[in-house]
């Protein structure tokens, strides 16, 4: 597990100087800030909130963009998937894409077969700096999602798991693709993990993101058959409503139950999980 930096113990918050879709990593790390504070946290991310304290940002603004449990939620089912894939392929790679400031690596502790990555744009991972530091297995990358290039020093001879966590909503449909397409023609076997947005959610929020942050997601989805036939290789094991999900407090569970009956809003956010590769009855050994 990467440390954070001795040095920093104890220093002044420092500013962050990211804008755009990169200071977008701000509202999931608030969000996990805040739970870790709550009497019952559903993540219970400790360094969410040291990081924050850490920070000398107006996250008060950040309230504007509702319940932040969302993000919470959607960041324990993936901890949740990315455990189940270790347990049965502890020698994995795990490419944690747009990274942002998330302390997964810190919060799975993955075991010491694994290679993890940590990538995100040179700006962001040189702030991510301040508090992780690259170790035995353990690598932060510079560059962007869309270059085919950093996948060049990932090992493609393991079983790969590939974690996009509120990342893929701002890019292009053609990028997505691109992207899947590079990641089955890169690695033989290992599973895809991101959430996706319909149409009513990227309305919904794209004035506030676009006012406050000069950004706004891309790409919608309002049929996941239409990303299931954007790479022939990819077979889709798992499609999970956010707002359905068991980790909400029970109070959340019922009125987001309530609500999820319009579809409109059932599926404003969903998690995806696909495979590729030989199925794992197929696998000799």
């Amino acid at each position: 597990m990467p440390p954070a930096p001795e040095e920093n113990a104890g220093r002044r918050p420092h500013r962050v100087h990211l804008e755009g879709v990169e200071e977008t990593l701000l509202l999931p790390l608030y969000a996990k800030a805040l739970d870790s504070r709550s009497k019952h946290p559903i993540l219970g991310d400790v360094k969410a909130d040291e990081m924050v304290r850490a920070i000398d940002y107006d996250f008060e603004k950040l309230h504007r963009f509702g319940n932040g449990n969302v993000m919470v939620v959607r960041a324990r089912q993936i901890d949740e998937w990315v455990r189940e894939f270790l347990s049965s392929n502890p020698n994995a790679a795990v490419l944690n894409v747009g990274c942002g400031l998330d302390a997964r690596v810190s919060r799975i502790g993955p075991p010491p077969g694994v290679s993890w990555f940590d990538l995100d744009f040179p700006e962001v991972i040189a702030e991510r700096r301040n508090f992780f530091s690259d170790g035995q297995g353990y690598r932060m990358v510079e560059s962007s999602i869309t270059d085919p290039k950093w996948l060049e020093r990932v090992p493609g001879d393991r079983p790969v798991l590939v974690v996009a966590d509120g990342v893929m909503e701002y890019l292009t449909e053609d990028e997505v693709k691109a992207f899947l397409n590079r990641v089955t023609g890169r690695f033989a076997r290992g599973q895809v993990v991101f959430d996706v947005m319909n149409s009513y959610a990227v309305e919904r929020g794209r004035s506030s993101l676009k006012q406050t942050m000069g950004t706004a997601h891309r790409w919608a989805v309002d049929d996941v058959r239409a990303v299931d036939g954007m790479d022939p290789l990819l077979r889709r094991v798992s499609s999970m409503t956010v707002f359905r999900s068991r980790y909400f407090p029970l109070r959340f569970r019922v009125v987001f139950g309530a609500a999820s009956l319009v579809p409109s809003f059932g599926n404003t956010m969903r998690l995806l999980r696909y495979e590729f590769g030989p199925a794992a009855s197929d696998r000799v050994g």
